[in-house]
This record gives C-alpha cells, sequence and structure tokens, in this order.
C-alpha cells in the first residue's frame, strides 16, 4: 500500500509540473482526475474483494467503487472533449456534470444510510446539533454560490452551481454524523478524509463558472486536489482500517461539544468580514438572518442539554438515596436475624464487647432462653408452624424487656437478653417477666400452643462477656434439669 500511495502522490506532482509547464494543462488536468478517480475506484474494488469484512463495510467500498467509475469516466468525458473541441469544451458539461454529481451522490447516500440508533433527548441533541453545522454551512454555502453565479452566464452554470452547494451541505451532515456516532462502515480517519474529499469537490461545482471564467494553469492545479485526497481514503483505510465496525450502542465524542459554538463563531466572523467589504448586500442580509437563526437553535439545544443535565442530577440524587436505603438494609441484614428480625450472635456479640469495655463497676447480665418442646412442634406440626412461634417468641420477648436491652436470637429456638447497668434481682425480675409473657396460650396454624421456657441468668459487675455467657448456658440447663423455669447462676452475686 506504500507504493500505491505513493503513486498516488507521484501522479498529483506529475500533473502539477505538467499542467504548469505543458502545452495542453486542460487535457493533462482531467485526465491525471480520471487517474485518481479510477485508483479510488480500483482501491475501493480491492476492499471490498478483502476476505473476512463486515458486510456493510463491503456494501460501502462496492458502492464507493462504483461512485469512482462514475467520477473518473467523467474526467475522461472532460479530457476528450478538450481534445477534439478545445474551443467549446469549456461550455459541454452536461455529461461530465451528470457523471461526477451522480458519482458523489452515491458516496454522499451511503455516508447517510444508517442513522444512529438514539433516542429521546440523545436524539433531539443529535439533530440540533446537526441543524446548527448545516446552518453554519449554508450561510457559506449562501456566500459561496451567489460568487459562483456571478461568473455564470447561462442557466446550466448556475444548477452546476447549486448542484455543488447541495453536495457542500450534504457532506458537512455527514461530517457531523460521523463525529458524533461510533458506527461506521470505515475508520474515522477514512470517513474524516472522505468527507473531506466530497466537500471540496462541492465548493469545486459551487465556484465553477469562476474557475472556468479563469481558463488558468493554476485553477487547473486546484481541480487536481479533490481526486487527490478521495484516493487517499482507501489508502488509509487499508493502512488503519479492519474491515468491521462498532456494532454496540453509538457514542457521542467530547468534539461535539464545541460544534454548536465553532458554526456560531464561523458565521459571526464571516458577517465581520462582509459587512465592513459589502455593507448590507443580499450576501450579508443571509448572513445576518443564517447568524439569528443558528443563534436562536444553539439557545434551543443549550435548553435541551440544561433539561438533561437536570434529569440527570435528579437520577443522581435519586441513586444516592436508593444506595442509601440499600446500605442500611444490607447493614440491618447483616446484624439481625432475618426470621425474627432480633439481633443475630455477631451483633450481640460486638454490643456485649462495647458494653464490656465500659465501666467496670456497672452491673449486667445476661438472660440465656430455650424453648422447651420446640423440637415436638417442629414434628407434630411443621417447621412452619415452628417459625411462626419463635416470631411470637421474638415479639412478647421485646415487649418483656427494656427500650434499651439487647434481645438476639442466637440460633434454632435459643435466645438472649443482655441487660446494662443491672442487678442480679433486676435480672431475675426479667426473667419472671418473660417467663410469664410466653406461658400465655397462643393460636398457631389453628392450634393453641402454651409454650414455656427454661432461662438461665448470669449477672455480674466484674466478669467479661464471655464469663458471663457461659454462667448462663450452664444456668440453662440447670433450669432444665429442675424444671423450675429459671435458674440463677451462683456466682451471679460476684
Amino acid at each position: 500500500m506504500d507504493r500505491v500511495l505513493a503513486g498516488v502522490l507521484a501522479t498529483f506532482a506529475a500533473a502539477a509540473i505538467l499542467i504548469w509547464l505543458g502545452p495542453e494543462p486542460a487535457i493533462t488536468s482531467w485526465s491525471a482526475q480520471a487517474v485518481l478517480e479510477g485508483t479510488f475506484a480500483w482501491l475501493c474494488w480491492r476492499l471490498w474483494r478483502r476476505p473476512m469484512a463486515d458486510p456493510l463495510c463491503r456494501r460501502f467500498w462496492g458502492a464507493a467503487a462504483i461512485a469512482g467509475v462514475l467520477k473518473s469516466a467523467g474526467g475522461v468525458v472532460r479530457a476528450v472533449d478538450f481534445a477534439i473541441e478545445p474551443a467549446t469544451a469549456a461550455t459541454h458539461r452536461t455529461v461530465p456534470t451528470v457523471l461526477v454529481s451522480l458519482g458523489s451522490l452515491v458516496l454522499l447516500y451511503f455516508l447517510l444510510s444508517r442513522p444512529p440508533d438514539l433516542v429521546g433527548r440523545e436524539r433531539v441533541r443529535l439533530w440540533l446539533d446537526a441543524a446548527t453545522v448545516l446552518i453554519a454551512t449554508g450561510v457559506f454555502v449562501w456566500s459561496i454560490a451567489l460568487t459562483g453565479g456571478e461568473g455564470a452566464t447561462e442557466p446550466s452554470e448556475v444548477a452546476f452551481s447549486v448542484v455543488g452547494a447541495i453536495i457542500m451541505v450534504v457532506s458537512v451532515f455527514a461530517i457531523v454524523r460521523l463525529l458524533m456516532t461510533r458506527e461506521a462502515p470505515f475508520t474515522r480517519a477514512t470517513g474524516i478524509v472522505l468527507c473531506i474529499a466530497i466537500l471540496l469537490f462541492g465548493v469545486e461545482h459551487a465556484l465553477n463558472p469562476q474557475l472556468a471564467a479563469a481558463d488558468s494553469r493554476g485553477s487547473y492545479v486546484l481541480r487536481l486536489v479533490p481526486p487527490l485526497v478521495l484516493a487517499l481514503a482507501p489508502c488509509v483505510e487499508w493502512t488503519r482500517g479492519t474491515l468491521s465496525r462498532s456494532v454496540g450502542p453509538p457514542r457521542r465524542v467530547k468534539v461535539t461539544v464545541r460544534l454548536p459554538f465553532l458554526a456560531v463563531a464561523a458565521t459571526q466572523l464571516m458577517l465581520v468580514i462582509q459587512l465592513p467589504l459589502d455593507g448590507l448586500t443580499i450576501r450579508s442580509w443571509g448572513t445576518v438572518v443564517g447568524s439569528v437563526v443558528l443563534t436562536a437553535v444553539v439557545a434551543v439545544r443549550q435548553s435541551v442539554v440544561l433539561m438533561e443535565n437536570e434529569r440527570l442530577v435528579r437520577r443522581l440524587d435519586e441513586s444516592i438515596e436508593a444506595l442509601g436505603r440499600q446500605e442500611e438494609k444490607l447493614r440491618h441484614a447483616a446484624n439481625h436475624d432475618h426470621l425474627t428480625g432480633l439481633a443475630n450472635r455477631a451483633f450481640f456479640d460486638h454490643h456485649a464487647q462495647r458494653l464490656g469495655d465500659g465501666d467496670a463497676g456497672s452491673g449486667r447480665a445476661v438472660l440465656l432462653l430455650d424453648l422447651n418442646e420446640f423440637k415436638m412442634v417442629n414434628d407434630r406440626f411443621g417447621h412452619h408452624a415452628g417459625d411462626d412461634l419463635l416470631k411470637m417468641t421474638a415479639t412478647r420477648l421485646r415487649r418483656s424487656v427494656r427500650p434499651g436491652d439487647i434481645v438476639a436470637r442466637l440460633g434454632g429456638d435459643e435466645f438472649s437478653v443482655l441487660l446494662a447497668d443491672t442487678t442480679a434481682e433486676d435480672a431475675v425480675a426479667a426473667a419472671h417477666r418473660i417467663l410469664g409473657a410466653l406461658a400465655k396460650p397462643v393460636r398457631i396454624d389453628g392450634r393453641t400452643l402454651r409454650p414455656s421456657a427454661s432461662v438461665g441468668i448470669a449477672a455480674s459487675d466484674t466478669k467479661p462477656f464471655e464469663a458471663l455467657l457461659r454462667d448462663a448456658d450452664e444456668a440453662m440447663y440447670e433450669a432444665k434439669r429442675r424444671n423450675s423455669g429459671f435458674y440463677l447462676h451462683p456466682d451471679a452475686a460476684a
């Protein structure tokens, strides 16, 4: 591909030298254009035949090859006209114009034939961004078309300038589309080169009356620039492309944020240049109107952006609140039993450790409770009845102690109560309240149950929590052995 690129650049350089020094600059210029456009068609054909290419990429490069053939044919016809009838060739442009215009339109069709999959405000913003650039381009086209029209002597020349202006506008739209999305049948660099080439062809069409009237060697060299840039596009694709495309959601790029403001700045600059030179002519009035419309579109676009930002801020606030609620739920789930809602063993141990690290002289007590005949309830009435009994037990435990006391389910049918700032007598009183509350009959699954429990009590001013829990466990088993309901560990006064 390096040799092909070198050949393209050598063709341009040789043609430019022959145009400046040779006897027939017009024939040389149009012949060189045909060669460059034919090279473009050949390279596109090779890309179309490249194995393992994406289907959309193949269709695009096949169409580009057709466009290159049409444009090359137009250059051949013009070269033949100048060779056979050089005196009238400048005025016989119908067939070449049709061929060249068709080639440009084929390329533009495939540049625009795949709209981005955007919805809602994103789609609106895309179209507003495109509209700002199109209006700015329209202002430029207005000026350049009027310039071209000033040199036109026939309606066909005016029509030729209009075709060029249309190609320019649509080309800029294609450029904007390529900058705003990532889904294209070519690399971004290739797309930009293609659009620049078509844009240059549009400028050539719009200014064709002036170029034809000039009939100078310099104008013939300038005509070689658009086909040169066009021939570079497939070279870029061969070098940097993979003949694949992005199939994910299209993404906007940072440059689109600046495009509307660049468009406004460009029209304002044109107005500053035209008013001192021309005054209020039809050309400058067009620039004034375009500038006003463009400013209005940019204002609408900014309103859409502000609304979108407000919506995003609201969503962010809602997301933060939802995360906070979720964090609270996770923290609660980590520290509480999922069936009864009581504290779990981890939370109970942590709170007991904090209580033990406090004032050594403050009394504390642990009550360890185990339901009697809980296994019988599960076996006879099912696990759902056992779960209901556990939930009822948790509710009655919470109601039987002080608000600051910690009630936990340690596992199975085993519960524990941690009392702070208390005495052994207060712990015994709490055990009496708990046993009295639990002894009340309860209806579970249509059956009346009279639950009972065994409570072990351990109290101390100085013992660590682990020792208290062991004492309470021993006392609970002693209460079960004695069938006394509760038992106070003998070391409770220590």
